[in-house]
């Protein structure tokens, strides 16, 4: 079971105390079971930001958190949209649009996340991965979002028609496998600090996790907002979140949600989003635009499912944020103490991030579970559960 996002205050708290009585008691009325039964959320640890909207120019940046290869970065921020305007990984085009940048992420990464952002390239500083590759062609550095050609070259290299550039003495494609654009959070590497800066660019090998930056050429709507949870094409299992976060400028009335196409219930709202509050400052209410709610995944049957996140404002104007994600279970929706699941006699393996432990008994029947490590929640999620 696991609860994600910055709008919890920390557990260790008489706040947080208040505030997990208050959410146990609200999960309980939502699903009709015992406040007793309700076992404890897994939160982010004390000192962890969530992903940071922010926006500079007339562009939307998102900083996402969970470090990702380059690769996956891409996909990531291809696969996203902001008021209909799809994502990319950020291209940078000026020396202030570059500094906003990197003002952002320095400012609300943690020192954990910033331990979490460095390359195995003996750098010893954190980098935040942007948009360009030489992947194609080496020494053709385009921009992900066009192909537009940016830079030609090695270090000695030159910028094309004029375009900005920001590289320490790179690129260098060390060790010949350094295709991927990079933006040093600190200057690097130690212990001279003579190749490169803070906000400078290096090259870098496309497999390292780094955090990253989506940008969209999104104008603020009216009535906005995002679903964080569940994430589309997500896998969950047991007792989760459904949350995000609302705004408008006449201020929200309402946010139902719909599951499989049937409203299942009302999402309070209200929730911390210090994200947002950065993001839309001159917007009343954006520091407290959130929503969330617990939900049981395991009360839907396993497979996939869709669902849908609908806001209505005080004038009426509605606007929709819609997901499909699978559902892996056992057999029953809540496992009490009674069919706690047994593993005296079970196996695991592992292999990368994924761990699978075969033999689990739950109330007569035999189970195969995979659970996969998240970074952002710093735990072990169920993706597969196999009966046999």
């Amino acid at each position: 079971m696991v609860a994600t996002g910055a709008n919890f205050p920390a557990l260790f708290t008489l706040q947080g105390a208040r505030y997990m009585k208050r959410t146990i008691a609200k999960f309980a009325r939502t699903l009709g079971t015992p406040v007793s039964l309700v076992t404890a959320l897994t939160l982010l640890p004390a000192g962890a930001h969530a992903d940071l909207l922010f926006e500079h120019d007339g562009h939307t940046y998102k900083l996402v958190v969970l470090p990702a290869t380059w690769e996956e970065a891409a996909a990531a921020a291809k696969g996203t949209t902001l008021a209909g305007d799809p994502g990319y990984l950020a291209r940078i085009d000026s020396a202030a649009e570059n500094q906003a940048i990197l003002e952002a992420v320095t400012s609300h990464l943690s020192p954990a996340q910033l331990a979490n952002s460095i390359p195995n390239d003996g750098s010893e500083a954190a980098f935040v991965w942007l948009g360009g590759s030489d992947a194609r062609r080496e020494g053709q550095w385009t921009w992900s979002n066009n192909g537009d050609l940016f830079w030609q070259g090695d270090f000695n290299g030159a910028p094309v028609n004029g375009r900005f550039t920001n590289w320490g003495v790179q690129p260098d494609n060390l060790g010949g496998a350094e295709n991927a654009l990079a933006m040093g959070l600190a200057n690097w590497p130690e212990p001279f600090y003579d190749l490169g800066e803070a906000g400078q660019w290096n090259d870098l090998d496309a497999g390292n996790k780094l955090v990253y930056v989506i940008e969209y050429d999104a104008v603020v709507e009216p009535l906005t907002g995002y679903l964080d949870q569940p994430a589309d094409q997500g896998v969950y299992s047991g007792v989760g979140m459904i949350r995000g976060w609302a705004l408008s400028e006449e201020g929200v009335e309402r946010i139902e949600v719909y599951i499989d196409g049937r409203y299942a219930f009302d999402v309070p709202y209200g929730d911390p989003r210090e994200d947002v509050g950065f993001a839309y400052s001159d917007i009343d209410g954006s520091s407290t635009s959130g929503f969330s709610v617990p939900f049981n995944y395991s009360a839907l049957s396993a497979g996939e499912h869709a669902i849908s996140v609908i806001v209505t404002d005080r004038l009426g104007d509605r606007i929709e944020h819609s997901a499909t994600f699978e559902v892996v279970r056992f057999e029953q929706s809540f496992l009490y103490k009674e069919n706690t699941p047994n593993m005296n006699w079970s196996l695991a393996s592992s292999y990368a991030n994924y761990i699978t432990v075969r033999g689990v008994e739950v109330s007569g029947s035999t189970y195969s579970v995979t659970l996969r490590w998240q970074t952002m929640t710093q735990s072990f999620e169920i993706i597969n559960i196999v009966k046999h």
